[in-house]
């Protein structure tokens, strides 16, 4: 899952594009992407020049179909912001793309030719196979057996619903030693949104596309030196509320509907609000989609405190995913 985006300046213009990055961001969620594209062009003209921005609306051009929009967008990601993530991202998309499309007259076609470019489509790789090391790089030490065996058990005690949409919507899952080993630039630079480096994250989901952190950086993540590896329960609760965004991006945001948004309501209504640790839970943009975040990680098995204090105060919320999950997953053939 992409981002939000909280590094914009309070002015009368910037008011406007943050009502632009929202709408596009909430149009981006339903999968409105020809839509969310209009919005992130308005809130870049009105000032939102911010990496994030750009991402989503190349992004966006990339999901409706508007490819070359997509590569020019990307290739100004390139250009403007070589050391983030952003960069990287853009870079791995641009990659994916296809050939430049250039207009051309109408072609006629035998059915013979037309049978002779079918393509063949080659059994893809159930998700427990699609689980990829990163090569470390700094002199780092390369990830460890047991980390790949933590993750690789993870992924198989997932509960059979959850498991068949991830692998049903082609999740990719990645460990590296830290994140500045996956995207060296980063080195040294701060995360705009998080207000900390890079290498101080355990881990980032793209998508459908789930890095997952064996270290963090070592005293305030400037260097590269990074920390020993993680607890397998720490690791557990991070890696399962990555692949809950994940998942969230599989099931077409369903942390948006409006079934999933009554229920919230209904929770919230019962809830103290001034509890600081409801803070994420509450926020009028993210909140929904961090209650759902939490709440499959907690289905998913994490027993971080957080999520299971989410499950605790989101009952109706919790009860509505497992229900989603078992009718959408019984939908999916079993290999």
């Amino acid at each position: 899952m992409l981002g939000s985006i909280r590094c914009l300046h309070a002015t009368p213009a910037a008011n406007n594009a943050i009502d632009y990055v929202k709408l596009g961001q909430k149009q981006y969620s339903q999968a409105n992407f020809k839509e969310a594209a209009a919005s992130f062009r308005l809130a870049i003209y009105q000032g939102a020049k911010t990496a994030s921005v750009w991402l989503y609306l190349g992004e966006s051009y990339d999901r409706s179909g508007e490819k070359n929009a997509a590569r020019q967008t990307y290739q100004t990601i390139q250009k403007y912001f070589p050391n983030s993530p952003e960069c990287a991202r853009a870079t791995e998309r641009l990659s994916k793309l296809p050939a430049e499309v250039q207009p051309q007259l109408p072609a006629v076609t035998s059915a013979a030719a037309t049978k002779t470019e079918e393509k063949v489509v080659e059994k893809r790789k159930s998700l427990k196979n699609r689980i990829y090391v990163i090569p470390p790089q700094f002199g780092h030490a390369p990830v460890d057996p047991n980390t790949i065996s933590t993750i690789r058990n993870l992924v198989k005690a997932l509960p059979r619903p959850v498991y068949k949409i991830l692998d049903q919507g082609g999740t990719n899952i990645y460990i590296t030693p830290n994140l500045i080993d996956k995207f060296p630039k980063t080195v040294g630079v701060i995360n705009e949104n998080l207000g900390c480096y890079f290498s101080k994250e355990r881990g980032r989901t793209y998508g459908r596309e789930v890095y997952m952190c064996e270290r963090t950086g070592a005293g305030d993540g400037s260097g590269t030196q990074l920390n020993p590896i993680m607890s397998e329960e720490d690791m557990k609760g991070f890696f399962y509320t990555f692949l809950s965004h994940a998942l969230n991006d599989c099931l077409e945001v369903p942390s948006n509907d409006r079934q999933f948004v009554a229920m919230y309501k209904q929770d919230y209504a019962n809830l103290d609000t001034s509890d600081p640790s409801l803070h994420a839970f509450i926020a009028p943009t993210e909140g929904m989609h961090d209650t759902f975040a939490a709440l499959c990680a907690s289905i998913m098995g994490s027993t971080n405190p957080t999520n299971e204090m989410c499950s605790q105060k989101f009952p109706r919320c919790r009860a509505w995913i497992v229900d989603r999950l078992k009718i959408l997953s019984d939908q999916i053939p079993d290999q």
